[in-house]
């Protein structure tokens, strides 16, 4: 058995006989279930905290992602090795205050990660004119920094070997009193959630690249996305020679859009509004 908790969680605990097991019962508030996996929020002394546990998924679920040449997901530890990476890389993620893990086979696996809870965050689920009262230039300048600012994130991500596998603008939280006081030359720190189906390679493959890049176009295909902002996109995840690498990989582009719009004409019955550089592809 594994167990690492952080010196407040422990302390704060140090009546519990059974501290593992503690983790794996729902407590407080649940927020999802599916499958073998819940998470809960709960407050524990002075700590806000939400907990993923995972129970053993059974032979079939684990049977079922190998034949589709899948790793399965069967322990929480995805998310703390994937915070713990991307932490390292700068970026910013919840802080992992526990973890445990406990089983031989991985169709019997127990574990749990104890995330800090950022508090008074917004995701970006809802971003578009008139969000949280950003209206005209304002409202340009915020998208734009974000735009920037999330091609930034994507890319450190992709670069550490790590794609996310749902990678929506609903994944992404920010501080709602920073944002409303947020002006232009300000930074606006951006906050990377749900990392327990990250997968960590020393390189990204192609497949998985487009997964994630058509997830998070598709999630932003209604905030008023213009040719501009996909140009700064694409300026800011791909670097100084943003369009010798663009020419060069551009059938995987072509398709990061083309699965986007599926996903979009899946999920609203009806085609996406498109900015005028993507309705070339």
């Amino acid at each position: 058995m594994y167990l690492d908790l952080d010196p407040q969680l422990q302390n704060a605990l140090e009546q519990e006989r059974d501290v593992f097991e503690w983790f794996l019962q729902p407590r407080g508030q649940t927020h999802r279930e599916v499958k073998h996996r819940l998470t809960y929020e709960v407050n524990l002394g002075d700590l806000h905290i939400f907990v993923k546990r995972h129970l053993g998924c059974g032979w079939k679920e684990v049977i079922k992602e190998w034949y589709r040449f899948r790793k399965p997901v069967v322990s929480a530890r995805n998310e703390w090795e994937g915070a713990s990476i991307l932490n390292k890389a700068g970026l910013r993620v919840p802080k992992v205050l526990g973890k445990g893990e406990r089983g031989r086979y991985p169709h019997a696996v127990e574990s749990f990660v104890a995330l800090e809870a950022l508090e008074n965050c917004e995701n970006l689920e809802h971003f578009k004119k008139g969000w949280l009262g950003f209206e005209g230039t304002r409202w340009v300048e915020l998208k734009q920094y974000l735009v920037g600012e999330i091609a930034r994130i994507t890319r450190t991500m992709h670069r550490c070997g790590i794609n996310h596998r749902d990678l929506y603008i609903n994944h992404f939280l920010v501080n709602h009193s920073i944002i409303l006081d947020w002006n232009p030359g300000r930074t606006l720190p951006l906050y990377l959630i749900d990392l327990h189906r990250v997968q960590k390679r020393k390189e990204v493959p192609a497949r998985w690249l487009q997964k994630d890049l058509s997830a998070l176009l598709f999630s932003a295909l209604d905030v008023g996305l213009t040719s501009a902002d996909c140009v700064r996109f694409l300026k800011e995840y791909l670097g100084a020679d943003w369009k010798k690498e663009f020419w060069e990989k551009k059938r995987l582009w072509t398709k990061i859009v083309r699965r986007a719009i599926r996903l979009y004409n899946g999920f609203h019955r009806k085609p996406p509004t498109l900015p005028k550089l993507l309705r070339t592809n």
